[in-house]
This record gives C-alpha cells, sequence and structure tokens, in this order.
C-alpha cells in the first residue's frame, strides 16, 4: 500500500473516549494530564493491541482503534468485544488504584461500528500516518457519542450487533437520529454482564 494506493476494506472502528477529560485537569499542570494519558490512555490502548487491535491515533482524550485493517481478520467485530470486556476489566484495576490516591475515578465511553472503509496513508513533509477514512468511521464516533445520551458505557452499531449476537449479550436501545444521518441509528448496549 502507497499513498496513491489505498485499500477499500471491511472491519470494525472503536471509538474510546475519557469522560469530563477536560474537567479532570482543570486548573492543574499540564504534567498531571501526561501522567494520565500515560497510566490511563497508553494502558486502555495496550489492552486493544493484545485484542488484535491497532491504535490509529490518539485524541488527547480518547483514541480511535480498528480490527481487521491493518491485518485482515474475518472475526474483526468479535475482536472489538472482546477489547471492550478487557477495557472494562483493566479500567477496575486503573480506578481501585485511583481511589486509594484519591483521585477521580475514569469513566469511558465506547462507540463501535462494522463496515467498508478506506485504508490509507496520509502525508505531509513531516507526518507520515496510516489511518481509516469514510462513513463507517464517522458513524463510529457518533455512536460513541450516543453513549452519554442513553448513559452507557458501551454502544454497538447494528452492523456489529449482527456479526456476534449470538455470543455476547446485550440490550437493544430506542432508534437515535445523528449528524450526517437521514435515518435514525440503532445501537445495542453492551451489557456489563459480558465477561
Amino acid at each position: 500500500m502507497n499513498a496513491n494506493n489505498p485499500e477499500k476494506k471491511e472491519g470494525t472502528v472503536l471509538f474510546c473516549d475519557i469522560r469530563n477529560f477536560t474537567s479532570l485537569f482543570d486548573e492543574k499542570d499540564p504534567f498531571e494530564a501526561v501522567e494520565f494519558a500515560n497510566t490511563v490512555l497508553a494502558v486502555l490502548g495496550e489492552v486493544v493491541e493484545e485484542s488484535g487491535g491497532t491504535v490509529d491515533r490518539f485524541t488527547g482524550d480518547g483514541f480511535l482503534a480498528h480490527f481487521g485493517f491493518s491485518e485482515t481478520a474475518d472475526h474483526h467485530a468479535a475482536l472489538a468485544a472482546d477489547a471492550c470486556i478487557l477495557i472494562r476489566k483493566k479500567l477496575n484495576e486503573i480506578n481501585a488504584n485511583r481511589y486509594f490516591k484519591v483521585e477521580s475515578v475514569v469513566s469511558v465511553g465506547i462507540g463501535i461500528n462494522s463496515g467498508v472503509a478506506a485504508y490509507c496513508k496520509l502525508e505531509t513533509n513531516q507526518l507520515k500516518q496510516t489511518t481509516v477514512l469514510g462513513d463507517m468511521v464517522n458513524t463510529a464516533a457518533r455512536i460513541e457519542e450516543m453513549t452519554k445520551y442513553f448513559m452507557v458505557d458501551i454502544l454497538f452499531s447494528e452492523s456489529t450487533f449482527q456479526q456476534i449476537n449470538d455470543n455476547y449479550l446485550f440490550q437493544k436501545l430506542p432508534l437515535k437520529s445523528i449528524r450526517g444521518k437521514k435515518e435514525p441509528v440503532q445501537t445495542y448496549w453492551f451489557l456489563p454482564t459480558n465477561t
């Protein structure tokens, strides 16, 4: 693959956002945010990588990851689901540690979507980045935003749900309109009883 030869591939995208990130570090030393990024964001990113995913980029208060793009995997949706289970477990460990340090509990919102996207290289004079682009990726970001509306931690799209619904526990949620889509979107809460 090169800059002039993007690939159309099918996979699953995971958007993870740290809740109330700005308020966590309001009027604090910026180095505290760096320490947080290393002890929370990077650790959660490692969980994704250990689950067969690729961390595409960190966004300051979260990250974008994908499954099935950098390495083709027919079971990319299941890999993402397993990563979510491990993220929950790791967050419990992180929060237990933060509790004893009298630090704020960390919570996340995660949006998952599956489909076809462009897997390509973006380059400037100083930056070379391999990434996923397309409507499927944008929809995953919108689904992550919906976790705040429904007050849940992890939401799966219809397309991801259809690939793995027999193996995990979900709660179907009401249809919800999102920016950029004419039709309301169906999502499913990935229940905490998944272990």
